[in-house]
């Protein structure tokens, strides 16, 4: 992966494209000469783990980041000459907003526009005085009016206030109230999305990925003492994609859907398969064997798909006592718990 042009310059459409065609016929198999189903969309593979997805990187996101690590780097210098290019880039409102001002002298703080008063700016919390402010862009250090008692914050605006807005200006100083200039004390930068208040690519990655829905029951599938591929089953069947008959009817298949195992009734993926994995928390399950319950249903799931297999492909009797045991062995030889046991499948 080109890391370090992807921090210096913004990739162009075609090549991200092609990279991310090449990630999905490595997870999917295929390539120029074989085309296999890809079975889930990529931007639901490049989620984290913990909201669904793969937790493989999404190349624009990375790209972003990565060179928001610019934009941080002008938000500490913004004294230097480029800064003001800076500012004229998209990216710096990726990173702005996810930056907090502690005032010091408030040389270097926009008073309405910067956050360093609660959690957003000025101008959004308070707009209507935003709007009549005369100076929109004073540093924080232009609206303190030092006197003998300390000091205390004065905006100009354009005009009177009125009696309604009397609330709204009584809120704007009740959110100053506490705030002061700190003569001889430099103005900081903190960095939102981590503790240490430092900018790092990884927490703007982070952040830029979330907001999609974080009900997926990660511990279930994920944190499992079982094969990859095994956890790799489940977390294609949570999503409804394994590749059923109904699935390749719906791409175009003519095919008749049928049950392999019971050779009568039409089959589809069970709906509440996410729910199943999400409710399965064991919580009656001793410590010692808490392993072993939450491997239960990747295993389960994982036999019946086997032995659906062979008998889909390779026409072989289905036998349900062999099917038992085929699904108990996997899950004592999956689990760590049973690796001290006999076991006995007679």
């Amino acid at each position: 992966m080109p890391i370090y042009f992807m921090s210096m310059l913004s990739m162009p459409k075609k090549v991200r494209l092609r990279l991310e065609r090449i990630q999905r016929d490595f997870l999917w198999g295929g390539g120029a000469l074989e085309r296999k189903l890809h079975l889930i969309r990529w931007d639901l593979v490049c989620l984290q783990k913990c909201n669904g997805g793969l937790g493989v990187k999404s190349l624009s996101i990375l790209n972003k980041a990565l060179l928001c690590k610019w934009s941080w780097r002008f938000a500490i210098e913004r004294e230097a000459f480029w800064n003001q290019v800076i500012r004229g880039k998209k990216d710096w409102e990726v990173v702005k907003s996810r930056l907090f001002f502690v005032v010091g002298n408030g040389q270097r703080v926009k008073f309405w526009k910067d956050i360093w008063c609660g959690d957003e700016p000025l101008c959004v919390s308070f707009p209507s005085l935003f709007a009549l402010a005369v100076f929109k862009d004073a540093w924080v250090k232009d609206v303190w009016r030092c006197n003998e008692g300390g000091g205390s914050w004065s905006p100009l605006f354009s005009r009177p206030l009125n009696d309604w807005e009397l609330d709204e200006v009584c809120s704007f100083f009740v959110a100053l109230n506490g705030k002061q200039i700190q003569q001889g004390v430099d103005d900081r930068v903190i960095w939102r999305e981590t503790k240490c208040g430092k900018f790092s690519v990884k927490s703007l990655y982070k952040s830029l990925v979330s907001g999609h829905p974080a009900s997926f029951p990660l511990s279930a599938i994920w944190k499992v003492s079982v094969q990859p591929r095994v956890s790799f089953f489940g977390w294609e069947a949570m999503w409804g994609k394994a590749l059923t008959l109904d699935q390749l009817q719906r791409r175009g298949w003519a095919l008749a859907i049928r049950c392999y195992l019971c050779q009568r009734n039409e089959w589809v993926l069970p709906a509440a398969v996410k729910e199943m994995f999400l409710r399965w928390n064991g919580t009656f399950v001793g410590k010692k064997r808490k392993g072993v319950w939450k491997a239960s249903p990747l295993c389960l799931f994982w036999t019946l798909w086997k032995t659906r297999n062979k008998v889909a492909f390779e026409e072989i009797e289905l036998s349900i006592q062999r099917l038992k045991s085929s699904f108990v062995y996997l899950l004592w030889s999956e689990t760590d718990v049973y690796k001290r046991w006999s076991l006995d499948l007679s």
